[in-house]
């Protein structure tokens, strides 16, 4: 039997974490550190924050002493802190996850796109810019009527991105935005459309498709209003966007990036995501991350038929061709819940109600990710504190209309919001 070891506290990690339980061949998996809902059926917590970069020797430590089978680094910040390499150099090879240097496709904006650039692939324009004078330049030169982008080079937990309606909004925009991101930045045009999510998982050679397009809900309020946050919500599959067109992401636009990034010594082992536009006349990418999107994973997890632990198995063998995935029909709809105050400043510490009503709902699962246990109480620990998810055989509607009806059965002393129309584009 093995061990699985998930590096992460969020909901993508206590996800992912739900799905290799469910495999025959897993008797434990453990989280480094997990959270309070993390800790169910064949789940253990490690009392090591795994995604600090300090805390890496007590990783590989524990990997010793517990003989992991597997380790599946979930956060970005690890990957691009190194701890693949790390693991690796320890003799460990047995980690998920690309590189440090491969991990650069999301870590850092220049990077990404000229390697878009190199392959052709579509994306928007953009222009590189080192400084805030030159940053400023951009924008005088190329907003138009549509308005401009601003976009920071690197990590920024999801919220590094502005989209400005004017030159005069931008440059106010851009004051703020160098001084939360550094003065680092492109100065995109701005794209219309709809927006979709593309999941792969790589075995450095090939990518192999998850073949569900998904949606996320960026910004914290209804109507896509308000800040930019880690995500308010996902559902797949994307009606509009169908499994054809995502075998088609992946053999034109993925599969070219990986063997290219190969070709070039940044060979691509772990999840790889692509959050793309459809804009009025082409398909476009916004940009490339390094592992699975949050909240994107856990509907994606209850669609999922196939063993997850076979499959990344394999893609650590670089034996992908070997294997496909078989997923479950119907739709999924996550409804994460936030503390009072998210993205902003919030208070946490709050005890959570009417999780144990939830448990005994059918075709519902509570994804953990701001939480923690004191004392047999859960409290919340976090922006994002819950991520409730809805499986219906039948379709989106009844998903969305499940998750909602677990939503009000939960109480968060102190408060919580919630966006709610996740899903609601689908339903026009």
């Amino acid at each position: 039997m093995k061990k699985i070891l998930i590096i992460g506290s969020g909901g993508r990690e206590h996800a992912l974490g739900w799905k290799f339980s469910q495999s025959e061949e897993v008797s434990e998996v453990w989280y480094a550190p997990g959270n309070a809902g993390t800790q169910e059926g064949k789940g253990k917590n490690a009392n090591i924050d795994g995604t600090k970069k300090e805390n890496f020797q007590k990783l590989f430590d524990l990997i010793k002493k517990k003989e992991m089978d597997l380790t599946i680094v979930g956060p970005e910040i690890p990957l691009v802190e190194g701890l693949v390499d790390f693991l690796n150099n320890k003799g460990y090879n047995k980690v998920f996850g690309p590189t440090q240097s491969a991990s650069r496709l999301e870590s850092d904006k220049f990077y990404s796109y000229d390697l878009m650039n190199k392959l052709n692939i579509p994306q928007a324009e953009s222009v590189k810019c080192l400084t805030f004078e030159d940053a400023q330049r951009a924008i005088e030169e190329k907003t138009n009527e549509k308005g401009i982008v601003i976009k920071a080079r690197g990590l920024t937990a999801g919220k590094g991105v502005s989209v400005c309606d004017s030159k005069k909004e931008a440059l106010n925009e851009l004051r703020l935005h160098s001084k939360k991101y550094g003065e680092e930045v492109l100065i995109a045009e701005r794209l219309f459309g709809q927006e979709f999510s593309v999941f792969g998982i790589s075995d450095g050679n090939r990518v192999l498709p998850l073949e569900i397009s998904v949606q996320d809900h960026k910004r914290e309020f209804e109507g896509d209003r308000g800040r930019n946050t880690g995500g308010m919500g996902a559902y797949c599959p994307v009606p509009i966007f169908s499994s054809k067109l995502v075998r088609k992401i992946i053999k034109e636009i993925m599969n070219p990036l990986i063997l290219k990034m190969k070709e070039e010594g940044n060979e691509y082992k772990g999840f790889l995501y692509a959050g793309m536009i459809m804009c009025e006349s082409d398909l476009k990418v916004i940009e490339f991350n390094v592992r699975f999107g949050d909240p994107e994973c856990q509907p994606v997890m209850t669609i999922i038929k196939s063993d997850l632990y076979k499959i990344i198995s394999k893609a650590l063998e670089g034996k992908l061709n070997a294997i496909e995935i078989k997923f479950n029909p119907g739709a999924s709809c996550c409804v994460i819940l936030a503390s009072k105050g998210y993205p902003g400043d919030y208070e946490i510490g709050f005890p959570i109600f009417g999780l144990e009503d939830v448990a005994k709902m059918k075709d519902i699962k509570v994804f953990h990710s701001g939480t923690k246990l004191d004392k047999n109480k859960i409290l919340t620990n976090g922006g994002r504190v819950l991520g409730v998810t809805a499986y219906s055989l039948d379709n989106i509607l009844s998903a969305q209309q499940l998750a909602y009806k677990a939503v009000s059965k939960i109480n968060i002393l102190g408060g919580f919001h919630y966006r709610k129309d996740i899903s609601e584009k689908s339903l026009k």
